[in-house]
């Protein structure tokens, strides 16, 4: 027998989540039906070879960065497309901007590929909605789609050889140097023939990739715009780190689309094939109102592509 407190606990703690993590206020009618997070029988479950894949990755993305020496000369240098226009435009020329831009960026790599783990898995997938087992399935999932991600990023980083743009404007000294004199960057490092390309940019779409893939079917966050909300901030936070990288002058334009595009295959289109397949959930941010179906989508208007909504009754 199932009481009214009972069934109302978990609406609560989630309600809390919600505001503490998001700030977003959930109103009282847009309530997380936890029976209905659950796997479905049309999404094919990870398999054993899924999680003996997973190990794998992750321990030779390891490996490589630990054991795989970065090319000691460059193979390539220079720009490519718009690359020289994008660092000329983008460039910080003060080390404070710089240094604000390095420390931002990493915390949003860390921030942007933790987070989702700590959240969704833990506290609202397993605690909230008290689902194990989808838990454990978007665990090895993330898990998987991190480990191709960092092994395609790192085997390029380790393998092609790119110079950062920032060696370009090495002085006689070994140092890149603003207007000042203050120092930007140190050449004749490990470092200068990693650019292509960037690591940080791959692991944050990756997990924005997969936060709206596992909020599209399954309503984590009660439905609507409160589970539209997670994809939005992390596909925001990818843009906001792939700018600040060339900020910091660390990348070329086209190592951070690179790794936009990457990222997305690693953490939409894959597990979209292994597991959920596509067009088999309801559009990230649908809305329904009795009869009436809202959902976002992307549209031509006056010849231009724009963002609207459309209704079915």
């Amino acid at each position: 027998m199932r009481f009214p407190s009972e069934r109302a606990a978990p609406t609560r703690r989630l309600r809390a989540v919600l505001a503490l993590s998001l700030g977003i206020l959930v109103p009282g009618t847009a309530r997380a039906d936890p029976d209905r997070v659950e796997w479905s029988d049309d999404w094919a479950r990870v398999r054993l070879w899924e999680v003996a894949d997973a190990v794998a990755l992750t321990i030779g993305d390891t490996e490589i960065e630990d054991h795989v020496p970065v090319p000691a000369q460059a193979r390539w240098r220079g720009g490519i497309l718009f690359d020289d226009w994008a660092r000329r435009t983008l460039r910080a020329n003060t080390a404070a901007i710089q240094s604000t831009a390095s420390t931002v960026s990493d915390y949003f790599y860390y921030g942007g590929t933790l987070v989702p783990f700590v959240l969704d898995n833990y506290f609202v997938t397993l605690d909230v909605h008290r689902s194990a087992d989808v838990a454990v399935q978007m665990l090895v999932i993330n898990m998987q789609a991190l480990g191709v991600s960092g092994l395609v990023s790192l085997a390029a980083e380790h393998e092609v050889g790119r110079a950062r743009p920032y060696t370009e404007s090495c002085g006689l000294d070994g140092r890149v140097r603003d207007a000042s004199g203050a120092v930007l960057q140190t050449c004749g490092t490990s470092n200068d023939n990693r650019s292509f390309f960037s690591g940080h940019v791959a692991a944050v779409t990756t997990m924005a990739g997969l936060t709206c893939l596992h909020h599209q079917p399954l309503p984590l966050y009660g439905g609507g715009f409160a589970d539209l909300a997670p994809c939005l901030a992390m596909m925001g936070l990818s843009v906001a780190t792939g700018m600040l990288r060339l900020v910091y002058d660390e990348h070329w334009a086209t190592d951070v689309m690179t790794a936009w595009a990457i990222g997305a295959v690693s953490g939409y289109v894959l597990p979209s094939l292994l597991h959920y397949g596509f067009g088999g959930g309801a559009p990230v941010g649908e809305v329904h109102a009795g009869d009436l179906t809202i959902a976002p989508t992307i549209a031509a208007f006056g010849g231009r592509l724009g963002a609207g909504v459309v209704g079915a009754f």
